[in-house]
């Protein structure tokens, strides 16, 4: 078991999914180069562990998630005089920004005896070059069963990433009937997008992400009844 402190954080300032690499990187501008936690690099390259501030669209409006000591980095960058500032997003100037809500909570992850159902949404398991091979996959199953294994990887990557010690046994199993695939664009990349539910003998909160995009509105997972 281990225990995960969450805190989502939205804004009075309404944005498009277009616009969310913009907020990104003006939050990024705002907190400094050295709060790597914002950006995720280290020197010129990307740090590949799991994202711990994460930027979304909550309702239609701007906010974050932050995870465990990014909640301190957050907090920081609020008394800093970031709050209630203008929100410059590109060139257009989005108003004074401001908290229309927050919220903290301490969840406590464990592997389950009984599955439990998610749904996951706009989530990228696949780059463009194996979206191509599992594709040409005939059987259905097979096909199944390498999303299969890509999600529980993904789930063992989040676990790393905040210092959870995973039980090896994950066991996710995708509802074929369920999926819904789309194009969208990744870092300049047209890749697939998948909507889907499935079922995981693991506990983790509404709202964490999985998967590739984690830290830009990609992978969202939330309780399915």
């Amino acid at each position: 078991m281990n225990t995960l402190r969450v805190m989502t954080v939205v804004f009075n300032i309404s944005l498009k999914q277009s616009e969310l690499r913009k907020f990104r990187g003006a939050i990024i501008k705002a907190a400094g180069a050295e709060n790597t936690l914002f950006h995720n690099h280290v020197g010129v390259g990307y740090n590949y562990k799991y994202p711990l501030i994460q930027y979304r669209i909550i309702g239609g409006k701007a906010a974050i998630v932050c995870l465990n000591e990014g909640i301190e980095q957050a907090h920081s960058l609020f008394a800093s005089g970031f709050i209630g500032s203008e929100l410059l997003i590109g060139d257009e100037n989005k108003g004074v920004l401001m908290i229309e809500s927050i919220r903290q909570n301490e969840f406590s992850l464990c592997v389950l005896d009984t599955p439990v159902k998610y749904h996951i949404s706009r989530w990228l398991p696949l780059n463009q070059k194996n979206y191509l091979s599992w594709k040409q996959i005939s059987d259905n199953t097979d096909k199944m069963a390498v999303l299969n294994s890509i999600l529980v990887g993904n789930i063992i990557s989040f676990a790393k990433g905040i210092g959870w010690q995973i039980d090896p046994r994950i066991e996710c199993t995708i509802d074929i009937d369920s999926i819904i695939t789309r194009q969208t664009t990744y870092k300049g990349q047209p890749l697939i997008s998948f909507s889907l539910d499935f079922t995981a003998n693991i506990f983790f909160p509404n709202g964490l992400c999985l998967g590739k995009g984690v830290s830009s509105n990609h992978g969202v997972v939330l309780h399915s009844r």
